[in-house]
């Protein structure tokens, strides 16, 4: 703790000196006073790391996967204050606010997204630093990929006189082997920087076959803009890390200028080469070769065949509320495509006459929309006389989920959710649950069937912690330490809740149970997540407290066996790692 004090002072004193520097010392004098206090804050962060200050270090490695160790657990620090002011800033644009006061908060908010980005950026950075990146190989459709890259490229043009084109050369296989993942977040980064710095004119993606040798296909990608392009000067560092094409650049643009160190990292762990030439207003262009494993299609009328059995979603009725129109355009798309009839509007008296003249399956809404929001809108439904109506699942649309939204949603009588964005998958899961399920029965019914499904008590409980552990960047001892907090929590709910439950005191029980929900959905403890859930709804529903202790008692005879599978997974990864 004295050894973290200390670096923050030392912080606080480089930015009061750099203050100082420009403001009351000559360029030379400068130059020396920051020569010489680099010096003594790199001795002394050597020193706080455990380092011999006067020693060389002849292995870069083990100082790479120090700074990324320190960079993953700060970017983690950062997210969760972060996540808190963002959640804070849509309460409060929520509430009644005068132009000026909602103007500020969506400049609070737009920041915080921005910074989250480089946070975001800044993880990924780390993990590719410390080796630590997974890199998949599967069969991907090419085609496919470069059709969904074009566009959601094309959604990035916005008040732009911009063309995009693409190129494609028909000769390269149709699946190949590889990462897509990862290719189209290198396609997206070099064509998502092309649009941003150019204001007219074209910006291009050119994909040629070079050859294909040994099973290989050996690709060329040309990305052009028209853009402010980049000084002869920069062009020597443009994928460094933490450096941008100037001060002016950064101004207007913004961002933490990791993108394309990111992409040459990931180019070079694909066995790939990336180049740039560039002139000053005349624009940019990147040549990108990557070589894939000519791949096969993996007979996906088969997997299909298994994610539609036996019920033919083409039956199904399906009612949209959505204000956005690319949203709107999206879901019409997807729904067309699998055949569902579907009624898609922002308005909420249209929307309800669509559910007084259709036999709806299933409603998907947008919780936030202008005129009337998706909570009204459910309590609409939910008090209509007809079963029929009441009745219909009813799915939310939203880009954050809090725990406020989820207490709202529930209170309103909304069944389920899906975070944007969403895959199609997640979609057509969501179809596939509610709209042949139960239609008959409202909402409040279906709650307490799935409430009275006890979970299974099968004492061979499996945990993965693999995710946590690419979240910890592959450090085992991070991982120990916030297994050590996830228990430290569950012993401090079990007793908090026990207090709770003899003082009778449900708002206080709601609270514990809501603060368990993220540490074991982390963990993926999902027979006692579905405890604390059901614990929570009787606390918000019927204030039964018999069964509420019963909830609780099954939690503590189920804990130790969660417990003791964390702790064998933990082992097991332990001796993987070492």
């Amino acid at each position: 703790m004295k050894s973290k004090n200390l670096l923050t002072q030392i912080s606080d004193l480089e930015l009061a000196l750099n203050n100082f520097s420009f403001e009351e010392l000559s360029t030379e004098e400068a130059g020396r006073l920051k020569k010489s206090f680099d010096h003594f804050k790199k001795e002394l962060e050597t020193k706080i790391w455990g380092h011999e200050p006067n020693q060389p270090e002849p292995e870069h490695l083990p100082a790479k996967k120090t700074e990324s160790h320190l960079i993953a657990k700060v970017s983690h620090e950062v997210r969760t204050p972060l996540n808190g002011i963002m959640g804070f800033a849509d309460l409060l644009k929520e509430s009644d606010l005068n132009p000026a006061q909602e103007e500020q908060v969506n400049a609070i908010l737009s920041a915080s997204r921005s910074l989250l980005e480089i946070i975001n950026e800044l993880l990924e950075y780390s993990k590719l630093e410390a080796g630590s990146e997974e890199f998949k190989v599967v069969s991907f459709n090419f085609h496919n990929l470069i059709a969904e890259v074009t566009y959601l490229c094309e959604t990035l043009i916005v008040d732009k006189k911009i063309s995009l084109e693409v190129k494609t050369d028909p000769n390269i296989p149709n699946f190949l082997l590889g990462d897509p993942s990862k290719l189209t977040q290198v396609l997206l980064n070099l064509l998502g920087n092309a649009i941003k710095f150019s204001d007219q004119g074209k910006v291009m993606l050119e994909t040629t076959l070079k050859k294909i040798e040994k099973g290989q296909a050996y690709l060329k990608f040309g990305i052009t803009d028209t853009g402010i392009g980049i000084p002869g000067e920069d062009l020597d560092h443009i994928f460094d890390a933490f450096r941008q094409a100037g001060q002016h650049t950064f101004s207007k643009y913004g961002g933490a200028g990791l993108g394309l160190s990111i992409v040459k990292q990931i180019v070079d762990r694909l066995g790939g080469t990336i180049a740039v030439q560039s002139k000053v207003d005349e624009g940019t262009k990147f040549d990108l070769t990557l070589a894939f494993e000519v791949g096969q299609e993996e007979n996906p009328k088969k997997a299909e065949t298994e994610k539609l059995p036996e019920k033919d979603i083409r039956t199904l009725n399906v009612l949209v509320f959505e204000d956005n129109p690319l949203n709107q355009w999206l879901i019409k798309k997807r729904l067309r495509n699998w055949g569902c009839t579907h009624f898609v509007t922002e308005h909420a008296v249209e929307g309800l006459k669509v559910l007084e003249e259709e036999n709806i399956h299933v409603v998907f809404m947008d919780l936030h929309m202008p005129v009337v929001d998706g909570y009204e809108i459910t309590r609409k439904i939910r008090a209509s006389q007809d079963p029929r109506i009441s009745g219909v699942p009813v799915i939310a649309l939203t880009a954050d989920f809090s725990v406020h939204d989820r207490e709202k949603a529930e209170a309103d009588g909304i069944d389920d959710f899906i975070l944007k964005p969403y895959t199609p998958e997640e979609l057509l899961d969501k179809l596939m649950e509610y709209g042949f399920a139960e239609s008959g029965k409202s909402s409040l019914e279906k709650a307490a069937t799935k409430e009275n499904k006890a979970p299974a008590q099968d004492g061979n409980f499996q945990i993965d912690l693999t995710g946590m552990l690419e979240d910890c960047m592959g450090e085992v001892d991070m991982l120990e330490e916030l297994i050590g907090l996830f228990k430290g929590n569950i012993l401090e709910f079990i007793g908090r809740a026990k207090l709770h439950l003899k003082n009778r005191d449900q708002e206080q029980l709601r609270f514990a149970a809501h603060k368990m929900k993220s540490g074991l959905a982390m963990i993926q403890a999902e027979n006692l997540l579905i405890l604390v859930r059901q614990i929570q709804d009787h606390c918000l529903n019927d204030q039964d407290f018999d069964r509420m202790q019963y909830l609780y008692d099954r939690f503590v005879k189920e804990y130790p066996m969660v417990e003791f599978a964390v702790d064998r997974e933990l082992t097991r990864l332990k001796k993987e790692n070492d």
